[in-house]
């Protein structure tokens, strides 16, 4: 049985519809190395047998699906393949809703409507607080996760060592976005003889006025969330100079909360104005 010639990358290129630049790429990531290289001209030579992958490459990458999760795909056995591509189109619904919705929220907020019905702001004074913090760089979608993990290990530490003192809570220091990764510091307050450790650090949280909603699980989904920190915000401006960062403070029931409970707490701090007589 003759054994087929590999084909040049051209040749390859040709046959799979996908450019050259693409496929150098492709072996550099590791998805689809050529079945030869030439040790002196860096020529690359394809098998055949390559042209199905390679085009279903092109077609994942089509359906918008990240490079590393391609290569995970590719390393699953081939019956398994279309459960991870149901998982990959549950997130891209997800998105395609976010998208949706943070239009339509931007609309409104040009328009000068109110994208939700809110409850009034409150405030509420919160004295200085000694916190156990992580603090992490990263981008939207991978937020939940980074917040859940890195809660978990804060409380872990602080329990080891002491007791926790107050609500956990997650701080802004910068956007968070598919272009900005922060950073975000999760705060675990905590009392008695508590040492860092590894990459959780301990700094003192200073004494703060916050202006704050709680907030539902529906209305702590993004992009609703978006209108809670412009209600805190502008009120804090208004009464005010904002000192910190805003934040999120996790002080209740996540997993147990009934429809129409609070799940959690945004809240934007701020130094009060002081009154003339």
């Amino acid at each position: 049985m003759t054994t087929p010639a590999l084909m040049t990358i051209g040749a390859f290129a040709q046959a799979t519809g996908l450019s050259a630049k693409a496929l150098r790429l492709y072996d550099d990531l590791g998805l689809l190395r050529p079945a030869q290289v030439d040790p002196d001209s860096g020529y690359r030579r394809y098998d055949p047998a390559q042209v199905a992958d390679a085009r279903l490459i092109g077609l994942l990458r089509r359906a918008d699906l990240p490079l590393n999760d391609i290569r995970l795909l590719l390393d699953t056995p081939a019956p398994e393949r279309p459960a991870a591509l149901r998982a990959h189109l549950t997130r891209l619904d997800r998105l395609h809703r976010e998208r949706r919705d943070l239009t339509l929220y931007l609309i409104s907020r040009l328009q000068g409507e109110t994208p939700m019905t809110l409850p009034p702001v409150q405030t509420r004074p919160q004295p200085q607080q000694n916190v156990a913090t992580l603090t992490r760089h990263v981008f939207v979608a991978d937020l939940p996760a980074a917040i859940q993990g890195g809660m978990q290990t804060l409380l872990a530490h602080v329990a080891a060592q002491g007791s926790v003192t107050g609500a956990p809570f997650v701080i802004y220091h910068g956007e968070v976005n598919a272009d900005s990764d922060g950073p975000i510091e999760i705060c675990v307050p905590y009392g008695g003889p508590v040492t860092p450790g590894g990459a959780v650090a301990l700094r003192v949280e200073p004494a703060r006025h916050e202006a704050f909603l709680a907030l539902t699980r529906e209305q702590f989904e993004f992009p609703q969330i978006l209108a809670a920190y412009d209600a805190t915000c502008a009120h804090a401006t208004a009464h005010g100079t904002c000192t910190l960062r805003p934040r999120e403070v996790y002080g209740y029931d996540w997993d147990g909360a009934a429809p129409g409970e609070p799940v959690g707490d945004v809240a934007w701090p701020y130094e009060p104005a002081a009154v003339t007589t």
